[in-house]
This record gives C-alpha cells, structure tokens and sequence, in this order.
C-alpha cells in the first residue's frame, strides 16, 4: 500500500493518497496495450480482475482513466497525468526489491548492449561460481538504462561504447551519478548481414557506399554510434541518408532480419565467432577510424567483487584475442 499526504487531484478528502503496487501495475498495462484482454495475458489473470481492479481504481481516485469503446481501452488527459507517476512507482518498488533480495544472498549482474560475447561471459561466470549460490543477471538497455542500472546498484557493472566525441558529455553524466569509467579499448564500426544480402561474399564495404544499404535499428540512444557517424569521415556521410528500415528492441528480431532479408545492422567490430555459424558475418569498413571507446562503468571507489573482476578480465582477454586476429 502506498499512502502519500499531500493536496494533489488523486488524493482522498483527508489528503491521502492510497494506492496498492497491484492497481498501479493492472493500470500501466492496461495503458500500454490499449486493451484488458492483452493486459490481463500480460499479468496472468483474468479479463474481469483486470476491469475491476482499474474500475476501483477510477473509483478511489474520482477520475476517469480510460475510455471504453469498441476498439478497446483509450487513456484520458487524466489518465496520462498518471501514466507518467505511475511508471516511476513501478520502477522505484522494483529497485527496492532487488535491494530486498540482495540482502538475502548473493548477487551480481551486468548491464549492457545486445551481445552474444557479453552473454556468453555470464555463462562462463555462472559455471565458475555457481557453487557459491550466487543470482547472477543481465540486463539490456541504452547508454543511459545501463549507468541507471549501475547507479541504483541494480547491477554491479555496465558495458558501454560510444563515440571520443562524447566522452566530455558523458563524464560529465558519470560525475553526477558518481560513477567511474574506464576504458578497455577503441573499435571502430563493422557492418552486420546474413548470406540473403547480395553482397554477403565481398571482403569489405566502402564508407560512401553505407547509404546503399537498409539497416535495422535499434533503440534510441543519445549515445549510439549511428549519431556520430558523420565525425568518421566529415562529409563522406551525412547520417541522414542511412536508410533505416526496420526499428526495433528485440536482439531476436535482428537476427531474423539479417539472417532472412537483405537488412543490415551496424555493430561495434568485436564480433563472436557465433555469428558465423548462423550465416551471419561482420564486413569491416574500409578506412574506417577507431572512433568508439568501448570500456566499463562502476561504482566511484568501489572495490569490484571477484564475480566483476573476473567478467573484466575475461572481457579483456578476448578484445586482446580478436586484436591479434585482425
């Protein structure tokens, strides 16, 4: 139960607003679907629990939260004004339980991009300290998810690259949320496509010839390469011409696009060899600048635990390997 005192539209006669994390949850996915039926498979209940839990919500609160109509649920002015405190709500109850969980063991988890050799690593640290009843994670996320994560202690570590043009901005951010940078290594861009492409066989691109190309994206990310492009080879490209055809958060839909279309996907050059086996592989481009710093971020002056340090380590022995492979 969340009861807050405070004169605000949502409150009580008494000043008092009383919220269960149950309705605040039955009310987001209802908003996010525009449907109880969708939201109700989301929660795992039923349709009618759905529609009653958001029905005494309306009651509780006074306001009308949605509208009904044939085509489903439509959220009102009202229920936006909501929207937003409420997902802040959610995120802030599930911090707390996962600060609850770490005081009753063990945890480590590592936040990060959409990565096969990221992934791996957690395996390969599961199987070494498994016997330690350690909950491992990892989270995917942008730039900014993956420094919140560290910085609410969700995880210990984060695995970010972005451009040397950012890296003032982003000290900057790392200063105010009192975490620390360091860097492993610098990579430039390769190009991502599966054996459907016409140009699957050749060795490498052109930078030029990039804005031929249809690429999946990703998601939006202040920091991600495809903004900063341009800094590669000034005038060559403008970023503006990249064709983006497809949009997307799923890793899984990615690699269906690029192993079953002529998409391509641009991707730092630090590539598993487990691409290769799905008929996907990396072409470098041509002439093209280190211009991404690939490193870590953590707690400032804190020690990494020996789960951290080991991920590190391992992370370092590979960028070394594929280093020595170019």
């Amino acid at each position: 139960m969340i009861l807050i005192r405070y004169k605000d539209q949502y409150c009580n006669e008494k000043g008092e607003l009383q919220l269960e994390i149950k309705q605040l949850e039955y009310f987001v996915a209802t908003a996010d679907h525009g449907s109880l039926n969708k939201a109700a498979e989301q929660l795992y209940t039923s349709q009618p629990n759905v529609s009653k839990v958001i029905a005494n919500l309306e009651k509780e609160l006074g306001v009308q939260l949605f509208e009904r109509n044939s085509r489903g649920m439509k959220i009102t002015e009202q229920g936006n004004l909501l929207y937003g405190y409420a997902r802040s709500i959610l995120k802030n109850s599930n911090m707390i339980q996962a600060l609850v969980q770490k005081q009753t063991g063990n945890h480590f988890c590592v936040s990060g991009y959409q990565s096969s050799i990221l992934t791996r690593l957690m395996a390969e640290i599961y199987n070494k300290y498994q016997d330690r009843e350690i909950q491992f994670g990892y989270r995917e996320g942008t730039v900014e998810e993956i420094t919140d994560d560290v910085t609410e202690h969700v995880s210990e570590i984060g695995i970010v690259y972005l451009a040397h043009a950012q890296l003032p901005c982003f000290r900057h951010i790392m200063w105010h949320k009192k975490l620390e940078y360091h860097p492993l290594d610098d990579r430039g861009i390769c190009i991502y496509m599966g054996e459907s492409h016409p140009w699957y066989d050749r060795e490498y691109l052109e930078f030029d010839e990039l804005k031929q190309l249809k690429f999946v994206e990703g998601t939006e990310d202040f920091f991600a390469m495809e903004h900063h492009i341009e800094r590669i080879n000034v005038g060559v490209l403008d970023t503006e011409h990249l064709n983006n055809a497809v949009c997307t958060n799923s890793d899984y839909m990615i690699q269906s696009m690029l192993k079953h279309t002529d998409v391509c996907c641009m991707g730092i050059d630090f590539v598993s060899q487990e691409y290769a086996a799905q008929g996907i592989k990396a072409l470098k481009v041509k002439d093209c600048d280190r211009f991404l710093t690939f490193g870590y971020v953590k707690q400032k002056k804190k020690e990494l635990s020996p789960e951290a340090s080991y991920y590190i380590s391992e992370l370092k022995k590979r960028l070394t390997e594929y280093n020595k492979s170019l």
